[in-house]
């Protein structure tokens, strides 16, 4: 399933606040220890690992290239 943006931005944000530099593990850890819902989880686990990101908007584009955002 996918989820809507406003969804995943909360835990990019916070992470990109600890790390210049986060990857999909990183996002994953957020989510996990914040009780993040699946379909949120589900997305950041579609990332690539090993990816570096730096800003928000690569997180989004990364998403919606995936197909793990909704409209």
């Amino acid at each position: 399933m996918s989820a809507q943006w406003s969804d995943f931005e909360p835990v990019v944000t916070h992470t990109l606040t600890i790390t210049n530099e986060a990857t999909r593990s990183d996002f994953l850890n957020v989510a996990y220890a914040n009780d993040i819902g699946d379909d949120v989880i589900d997305g950041f686990d579609a990332l690539r690992e090993g990816v570096m990101y730096t800003a928000a908007d690569d997180v989004k584009a990364a998403l919606q290239e995936l197909g793990q955002l909704t409209d």
